[in-house]
């Protein structure tokens, strides 16, 4: 099976050369950025740890 995916396979050299062209990075100035980002607060931590006691208790059941 080795032999299959390991084998020789040639590129040619335009090939070859577009694989290794270089490409310049540019910036999107065009794309707005969401203003409302929402943050961490008090309700999602009190979800959190209730989803984290609901299944603490889960497995105490199952045990």
């Amino acid at each position: 099976m080795k032999n299959e995916t390991m084998g020789n396979s040639s590129v040619n050299k335009n090939d070859l050369k577009e694989l290794l062209k270089e490409t310049k990075e540019t910036l999107a100035t065009d794309v707005k950025v969401d203003g409302n980002q929402r943050v961490f607060g008090a309700v999602d931590l009190w979800n959190a740890q209730k989803r984290q006691r609901t299944s603490i208790s889960m497995r105490r059941w199952m045990n």
